[in-house]
């Protein structure tokens, strides 16, 4: 079986056929091949991987293909589990698309959600153009994926359709090895919708992931997106939205599960009067490593945007978050920000805040960055103490509040609850004796 680091053009024309993908579809992903063949796997002297190892993302693990999927047991964890109701599901469990289902309703509305093969098949005028189109073969990761995808989904919310319940997707693994998932939501001109996407699993698994998200104009989509990875997990992932004229995107990254986790958010305005928004909250622990290297990219006059990132750590975990607001020459009358906080829990924990701004153009209506690495303000703790509040009690209520920020801006019914819930169950395993080191342990 075929691994990333032997794998050949041969493996991508077998995988293609076994899925019976039509003739275009194979054929993009043997251009994607020959792509995957000229890049070189990335080291730590490249600049996007100079604060994540790429030797922690194992590429000596077999694939994960149609055919293989372990137990499908529906494990009750995540966001979309706790949703009352949904519009659409899909639902992966290591090279399968084991189940891709629409509600009445939003089927009679022309709501799509099924593997992607079959919407090659069955809509070839959806996929052809958006695939690859938001995230193509980019590295070696993302040129693999674009090759080799072991299991696809294509959603497609149609013109005017405003969905009443979201859309769930989970991606579930089962079984070691190395997956290659993806996804594509297209979203045509006017249509609304929200779209939860849940990670769950993935013992001794590598991960190379792309999710594409389209927003065409006068589109409106909003994105949960949920990384619970067991602590064997390596995963490295794209998610990227395309924002038209008009239209808006707004995407939450929770990270709390995987050993390592690299991830690309990123959100790209390519028509005039788009709005992106970037947020996200992460607790790392033990020796888990997580980078978050977001790109916000102002590609059209009068666009907007946003970006609010929180994470803590505790133990001996290290964190980074790179923003980066790009404004081309002719991105006339932009207004941008991007925050990042950090809270250290513990003597072991590091976290890098790296904020970066590259402006081409002077007519810039607002743009500004801001970046924070601490720990918890000890005369809070006091004040709550002499309030009669347990210390352990009041580090945790800090804590909440710190979140609050981004969790408050969470608008998918159903999302903050259950983040608040992952947030608890972290504070229940961390320290609560968080001060200045200088003054002593409580």
């Amino acid at each position: 079986m075929a691994t990333l680091n032997d794998l050949t053009e041969a493996d991508v024309v077998a995988q293609s056929e076994a899925a019976g993908e039509p003739e275009w579809l194979r054929d993009a992903r043997q251009a994607a091949y020959k792509d995957f063949s000229d890049h070189a796997w990335p080291t730590n002297r490249v600049e996007e991987w100079r604060h994540t190892d790429p030797r922690r993302i194992p590429r000596d693990r077999e694939l994960v293909t149609a055919g293989e999927a372990g137990d499908i047991g529906v494990r009750a964890e995540g966001i979309a589990v706790h949703l009352e109701g949904y519009s659409a599901r899909l639902r992966i469990v290591d090279g399968v698309v084991v189940d891709a289902s629409v509600e009445p309703e939003a089927a009679a509305l022309g709501v799509v959600a099924t593997d992607l093969a079959t919407a090659a098949r069955e809509h070839p005028e959806l996929v052809r153009d958006q695939l690859g189109a938001a995230v193509g073969a980019e590295d070696a990761f993302t040129a693999a994926n674009l090759a080799a995808f072991t299991a696809a989904g294509f959603i497609h919310v149609p013109p005017e359709v405003e969905l009443e319940r979201p859309v769930a997707v989970t991606i579930q693994l089962t079984r070691p090895g190395t997956h290659l998932p993806r996804l594509l939501a297209h979203f045509a001109p006017n249509a609304r919708g929200d779209l939860v996407i849940d990670r769950t699993g993935g013992a001794d698994a590598t991960v190379v992931e792309v999710v594409e998200v389209v927003a065409e104009a006068g589109a409106a989509v909003r994105v949960a997106n949920s990384q619970g990875w067991d602590d064997g997990c390596a995963h490295v992932g794209w998610h990227r939205a395309r924002v038209g004229r008009d239209a808006e995107a707004k995407a939450l990254e929770a990270t709390f599960g995987g050993g390592t986790v690299y991830l690309r958010p990123d959100v790209r305005m390519t028509g005039e009067g788009a709005n992106g928004e970037l947020y996200g909250v992460y607790f790392a622990g033990g020796d888990q490593s997580f980078q978050h290297r977001c790109l916000i990219h102002h590609d059209a006059a009068r666009t907007t945007s946003e970006s609010v990132y929180k994470g803590a750590l505790q133990g001996e975990s290290h964190t980074v978050w790179y923003g980066n607001i790009r404004i081309e020459p002719h991105a006339k009358a932009t207004t941008s920000d991007e925050t990042n906080r950090n809270l250290i829990l513990t003597d072991g924990a590091r976290a890098d805040s790296i904020p970066f701004l590259e402006i081409l153009t002077s007519d810039v209506v607002g743009c500004g960055h801001h970046s924070s690495v601490g720990q918890l303000d000890e005369l809070q703790l006091f004040y709550m103490e002499s309030r009669g509040i347990p210390r352990p009690v009041a580090a945790r209520m800090l804590v909440f509040g710190f979140f609050s920020e981004v969790l408050e801006r969470v608008e998918i019914p159903g999302v903050t609850e259950v983040l608040q819930g992952e947030i608890e169950r972290e504070l229940q395993e961390a320290p609560t004796a968080l001060m200045d080191p200088r003054r002593g342990a409580a």
